[in-house]
């Protein structure tokens, strides 16, 4: 996996770095059940490991799951268990909480393969909803989101993603950067229970 969420160091017709902190996309990250190791990107390695320093470093689960939440850390194991087990999208949203106090709702999405796959690799975005949160619900179970369009378009968009790592064309994957993106949004826009149905 790149170091940096959806290649954010190409040149680009629009600047898709501030287009991607603007909506809220924080980064991404990748899992190997061959190594049994996660590799995050810096955005993703400062919010959910504490630590931007381990961008790029296959590293375990648990240092890559240091700033979830406690109370949320539990469901969040189970989830991504059952869903290696047989492969296929992963849904969550959950809290992070900082070494400073700081508490994000996220939402992660991505695509994992069967833990008998162990030659494919997982990969997967993690979004901020902090703010759509606190205008929605204030329950904090975690939840499992039943599939939607929104859930569809971008499992397949990842699925595209993967299956273009190995081409040499940087036109085709910045087509796939910036549906990424558009979903990213529409998602972090969408009100929880309502077409873009968010859960772990």
């Amino acid at each position: 996996m790149v170091v940096d969420a959806i290649k954010r160091t190409r040149g680009l017709p629009v600047d898709l770095s501030a287009a991607l902190d603007a909506s809220g996309v924080i980064g991404a990250w990748s899992w190997s059940p061959r190594s049994e190791r996660c590799i995050l990107d810096a955005g993703a390695a400062e919010v959910l490991a504490g630590d931007p320093g381990l961008a790029g470093r296959p590293i375990p689960l648990e240092i890559a799951r240091s700033c979830i939440h406690p109370e949320d850390r539990p469901a969040l194991v189970r989830h991504f268990q059952a869903v290696c087990e047989r492969g296929g999208p992963f849904v969550a949203e959950y809290r992070t909480l900082s070494p400073s106090g700081q508490v994000r709702w996220i939402l992660d999405r991505g695509r994992v393969p069967a833990s008998a796959s162990s030659r494919r690799t997982g990969h997967g975005l993690i979004i901020d909803v902090t703010d759509s949160r606190r205008d929605a619900d204030q329950d904090v179970a975690a939840r499992i989101e039943p599939l939607d369009a929104l859930s569809v378009a971008i499992d397949r968009a990842i699925e595209c993603r993967d299956a273009l790592e190995g081409v040499a064309d940087s036109e085709l994957q910045l087509l796939i950067d910036m549906l990424l993106l558009r979903l990213g949004q529409s998602i972090a826009k969408a009100p929880a229970g309502n077409g873009g149905r968010r859960g772990h």
